[in-house]
């Protein structure tokens, strides 16, 4: 993220072992966007599943021999 410009490091001026990050401009600007794609992501993923296919599942999970 810091190569591409989004986010800045800096050193902690009480304690130069510790970093700080820094959202860039341009990391603000691309920040809406980032969220609205991860959001769709984590929605699509976390669906709900038809009840024909959670049962089939469970049944190969607990019946792997059948």
């Amino acid at each position: 993220m810091e190569q591409k410009g989004l986010i800045a490091r800096e050193t902690d001026p009480t304690d130069t072992r510790a970093k700080r990050l820094r959202v860039t401009t341009r990391g603000a600007r691309l920040a809406p966007r980032a969220i609205a794609a991860v959001e769709r992501a984590d929605a699509e993923f976390f669906q709900a599943v038809p009840t024909k296919d959670a049962l089939a599942l469970l049944t190969n999970l607990a019946h792997p021999e059948r």
